[in-house]
């Protein structure tokens, strides 16, 4: 069995995690880990899946399917388990990255924290998310203020929970970045030392231990990325960047929008009061950039160097 740190919690696992950190706390276990190759979840949800449903929610969380195999996460109380039983030709680094991708996601969500989709990182004294949907340069942009000295936290996923005296804390992931293979390459990275973690999109696992913040930090900052297909009006006129900064109840629906499971709002998952309060209170503590770049236009200088300003 391994033992890890992730998101302020312990996390038990049948199986290594090369990215994650481990941890010599002793106890229960918050999350348990399970990848096999059996099929008592196809079995249980095959009259699902021969009428074409992929996921199901629970009594206690859901279960899903895809070309990897079948996924439950299941929360009671404060104990998570997660299960992967994977087809024999899947690989497991491919099982790893939906552990690490949306069942953690659900799992942070069924334990009523706010999950983004986004870095998190650590600039100066500050702690800013970076958010936006895929495509919309959020990695771009992430990387390009690591280059600038910012620190890592989380990649892709950002955790956030209000504290007991009511503090906005995001919460350490661990120290890898995923970078497409255009990425890579433009890095001078070596392709060959990295670790191949997404079949589908051509991704690999670049760790980054010796940039990793493994505390929470007080929230200060989110910027919201969002791609305009137009050439035309004022982004064009700013070579391809407007940055707004925006206030009140537009800044609660800046976060809602960026929740990293939003396809499963509208299902069985819902945002309840206690949740939508902690969201109030993220905006009310932290300013928020709308950030929309231009499509075609290479705005990653301007736009790491305006936000450096305004952060």
């Amino acid at each position: 069995m391994y033992r890890y740190s992730l998101y302020g919690l312990i996390v038990d696992s049948n199986t290594e995690f090369p990215q994650l950190l481990g941890c010599d706390e002793q106890g229960d276990a918050n999350i348990t880990i399970d990848i096999n190759n059996e099929n008592s979840l196809k079995e249980k949800y095959n009259s699902l899946l021969e009428k074409g449903c992929i996921h199901h929610f629970t009594e206690h969380g859901v279960w899903f399917h895809n070309h990897a195999g079948d996924f439950l996460v299941e929360t009671i109380g404060d104990k998570t388990r997660m299960i992967c039983e994977k087809n024999d030709d899947t690989d497991i680094g491919i099982a790893r990255s939906f552990l690490m991708g949306n069942c953690i996601a659900l799992a942070m969500t069924q334990r009523k924290k706010i999950v983004l989709h986004g870095s998190t990182l650590r600039m100066g004294d500050k702690t800013v998310l970076v958010c936006g949907d895929s495509g919309t340069g959020k990695s771009t942009t992430a990387m390009a203020l690591i280059d600038k000295g910012a620190l890592l936290m989380a990649d892709d996923i950002s955790v956030i929970d209000i504290d007991h005296d009511g503090t906005a804390y995001a919460y350490p992931a661990f120290p890898e970045q995923k970078l497409c293979r255009d990425a890579v390459v433009s890095r001078g990275l070596n392709v060959d030392k990295l670790r191949y973690i997404d079949e589908e999109r051509d991704k690999f696992s670049y760790l980054r231990n010796d940039i990793f913040v493994n505390e929470k930090q007080k929230v200060d900052c989110m910027i919201s990325l969002h791609l305009s297909s137009s050439r035309q009006g004022e982004a064009e006129s700013d070579n391809g960047v407007m940055i707004n900064e925006i206030d009140g109840g537009e800044k609660v629906n800046a976060i809602t929008n960026r929740f990293f499971l939003d396809w499963l709002y509208g299902y069985e998952l819902s945002l309840e009061p206690a949740e939508m309060m902690k969201c109030v209170a993220l905006a009310a503590q932290i300013n928020v950039f709308d950030v929309t770049r231009t499509r075609g236009i290479d705005t990653k200088e301007k736009l790491v160097n305006e936000l450096i300003k305004r952060i």
